[in-house]
């Protein structure tokens, strides 16, 4: 035996090292994603659905929530946000955790142009599922106030559009914490937002 390890000692040794080299490659790349921090509580709302039903927040506690800041009249960011999260939510139906885990909201602070009726054709047009994503409205005090509290800023033209913070993405945890602040518009990478509401809702790839 003695003889068979000074004769191998040392090709034992590196094999040893290269496994132990090959293990640790296998658990980093394995490992989960480092935790997201928590930026602050999100404002508590009660806004109204398209059917005119009164939402909160906390109606949908325990999912993960991305929520849009918008008006339907906009020419670039809020459409191309929109298209994007619409490519989200089909990746999410397709892993089974659309609307159980994950839900939209998209919230107009334009609510004297974007009614109800407009408001859902722009949602049906864009591909919308509403059975994970809820499209709400209110008074434009009530909608404005809404914004400000989630720190958008919002200025209303004289010609009747809006100019507006476009980091007006949100990702809010189960508990109602805000976990990460996105670009909105061609400044959104999907990639990174459907990794941290996978990582948050629990289904990490």
């Amino acid at each position: 035996m003695n003889a068979f390890l000074r004769k191998n000692g040392f090709k034992l040794l590196v094999t040893l090292l290269f496994a132990l080299f090959i293990g640790s490659v296998i658990s980093w790349l394995n490992q989960d994603s480092p935790a997201l921090p928590v930026i602050k509580q999100a404002p508590t709302f009660t806004l109204n659905s398209l059917e005119g039903e009164k939402v909160q927040l906390s109606d949908s506690a325990g999912k993960v929530r991305l929520i849009e800041f918008l008006f339907t009249s906009c020419p670039d960011v809020c459409p191309m946000t929109t298209y994007n999260m619409v490519k989200l939510q089909n990746e999410l139906k397709m892993e089974g955790i659309w609307g159980n885990k994950v839900q939209f909201l998209s919230i107009t602070f334009d609510p004297l142009k974007d009614t109800p009726e407009v408001f859902k054709k722009y949602g049906d047009r864009m591909g919308m599922d509403y059975d994970g994503w809820k499209l709400l409205t209110g008074t434009e005090a009530e909608t404005g106030e809404v914004a400000k509290s989630f720190g958008v800023m919002v200025q209303k033209m004289p010609d009747g559009s809006f100019v507006h913070t476009v980091t007006s993405l949100f990702l809010v945890d189960g508990a109602g914490k805000i976990r990460k602040v996105f670009a909105m518009g061609e400044g959104m990478n999907n990639e990174d937002i459907i990794q941290k509401i996978r990582q948050i809702a629990g289904s990490v790839k």
